[in-house]
């Protein structure tokens, strides 16, 4: 696809755009935006991880799916199958994330791999593979423990470790390299995942999950396909709110501690915004580990 001299070429930039993760780092700006350039060509695709990880992720999708099924059945519910199958639907904000959360995910220019296009950037079909491989996970796994009626103590442990899921899948999918990269000044990067990204998109799928347990009697049966609406404009707009300050702080040239106090902020507020989803949407009382409907302690 690539002459012998334009491999070179592209290649040459490759330790600028891989090392700009950090907040540290100085970036080249685009002289007419005043942005961190996207590397484009300059990241190849590599087509063998890329085939690797698709194999493995969609097997993972695949699995909670089943477990859906299997939740379904058990509680004579539709609603968990709806919501394994809708965290496909995420790679569509996840595409707009791209642009304002400083990600790029390789392209192969092959027609036949494009799922979709956006403000001229190829999305091939594995960027839906790798996001309802963790969307589903999530929120399959989060309805289950609300539908259990486990502790709010409890509820925030599996929201913990949601969040540490996402940092290990991501380091493991960054490390393996050819797929996708984070570029700009990345906050809370500790090793090669910006480690914000981990509390902004658990909190945000938590949102939907929420809603959809709230009003699981609407979403039974056929009407299960709103869902398919529901946990990607949840995500998109629960990601906009406790993401902003860090958006601001990538696409410029903030020193070092704005940065870093930016990407903390955003954790803050993805916290703080999971525990309003608890008090107003489920119902819970956060000053007490049980979970008991405020009306009835009343």
């Amino acid at each position: 696809m690539f002459s012998r001299n334009e491999i070179l070429l592209m290649s040459s930039f490759l330790p600028a755009i891989v090392s700009a993760q950090s907040s540290t780092t100085k970036v080249l700006l685009d002289p007419t935006f005043r942005t961190p350039a996207a590397p484009g060509d300059a990241f190849i695709q590599d087509p063998h991880h890329v085939n690797v990880v698709k194999a493995v992720l969609l097997a993972i999708s695949l699995f909670f799916v089943a477990v859906s099924i299997s939740e379904a059945r058990r509680f004579q519910t539709s609603v968990p199958f709806a919501l394994a199958v809708s965290g496909i639907f995420c790679v569509v904000p996840e595409a707009v994330n791209n642009y304002i959360g400083g990600v790029y995910w390789t392209q192969s220019h092959d027609p036949k791999q494009i799922l979709f296009m956006l403000m001229g950037r190829e999305f091939d079909y594995y960027v839906a593979i790798i996001w309802w491989s963790f969307a589903s996970g999530v929120g399959v796994g989060l309805y289950a423990a609300l539908t259990r009626g486990v502790s709010t103590a409890k509820l925030w442990g599996i929201l913990a470790l949601a969040v540490v899921a996402d940092i290990i899948l991501e380091e493991v999918l960054l490390a393996y390299g050819g797929i996708y990269l984070y570029f700009g000044h990345q906050p809370l990067t500790l090793n090669l995942f910006p480690c914000w990204w981990g509390f902004a998109n658990v909190s945000s799928l938590f949102l939907g999950v929420s809603l959809a347990f709230r009003y699981r009697m609407f979403f039974e049966g056929w009407r299960g396909v709103f869902l398919a609406l529901l946990v990607p404009t949840c995500y998109i707009g629960a990601w906009t709110f406790c993401g902003m300050p860090t958006i601001f702080a990538i696409q410029g040239d903030s020193e070092p501690v704005i940065t870093e106090l930016a990407g903390l902020y955003t954790c803050l507020v993805a916290v703080l915004q999971s525990a309003v989803m608890m008090h107003l949407v489920l119902g819970r009382d956060l000053l007490t580990s049980e979970n008991v409907p405020q009306k009835k302690r009343q």
